[in-house]
């Protein structure tokens, strides 16, 4: 009688483990991270006082912030269908995984960086270092692409139809633009202070350039989901229920 693990079934466990511990780490490191930007990363009353910021709308007018409680909640989904193997639970892990986990997290991470290499004091001003930890810095805004890229590595998505994955993200994109400009509208202050500095239409152009990217993102990882479950010539197809 043969005793031997097939290699399929080897590379199935290693496979299960492998995002068992990613979701359960994502999980906790982003919870952390959510709870000490929350509970201790406040801004002192003057900011407010200078209007460098909302007098509304705490954490929650943010899109870095916005953009974590999503990822949190994604990886908190994805580590409660490891364990309990729902297939809902799957179904919804997936449409949110393609909706909002890859495009907001490079949303968030691209735009982010691209802007502080422009012009950091536009975006995280230097006085920010005394009140938002480095880590937690990398965390809302490099971390959450290096789990979303390696959750699209290591974990098969049922990619959902186009019109609804656009549906989605677009109602999401849209919910944002509009509690934005409702706060400016209130307080008459943007809620990133560049905002204030460029004239309308180039506000629109760079809203508008958002949304886009935020759909190409979209379309990256579709693409590089379909890549990685199409099985190469010879290969077994991809087994297990990840």
């Amino acid at each position: 009688m043969d005793f031997s693990i097939h290699p399929e079934m080897e590379r199935g466990n290693w496979s299960n483990r492998a995002r068992l511990l990613l979701h359960l780490s994502a999980a906790v490191h982003l919870g952390y991270a959510i709870y000490f930007d929350f509970k201790f990363t406040q801004l002192p009353q003057l900011a407010v006082t200078l209007r460098l910021e909302p007098p509304m709308g705490g954490k929650f007018k943010y899109m870095t912030f916005l953009s974590g409680l999503v990822q949190f909640g994604y990886y908190t989904l994805a580590l409660t269908y490891d364990i309990l193997r729902m297939g809902s639970l799957r179904k919804l892990r997936d449409y949110m995984f393609a909706t909002l986990v890859i495009p907001l997290a490079l949303t968030v991470g691209l735009t982010f960086w691209t802007l502080y290499g422009i012009d950091r004091e536009s975006i995280y001003p230097s006085l920010l270092d005394f009140i938002y930890p480095n880590w937690l810095n990398h965390t809302m805004h490099t971390f959450v692409v290096v789990y979303a890229f390696v959750e699209l590595g290591i974990t098969r998505h049922r990619y959902p139809k186009r019109s609804r994955g656009f549906f989605g993200l677009g109602a999401f994109m849209s919910g944002y633009l509009v509690w934005i400009h409702y706060v400016w509208f209130r307080t008459g202050i943007w809620v990133y202070p560049f905002l204030g500095g460029i004239d309308w239409p180039l506000r629109v152009l760079f809203f508008a350039l958002i949304v886009v990217l935020g759909f190409v993102y979209y379309l990256f990882g579709e693409h590089v989901n379909l890549v990685l479950r199409t099985p190469s010539t010879g290969d077994h197809k991809w087994s297990g229920s990840d």
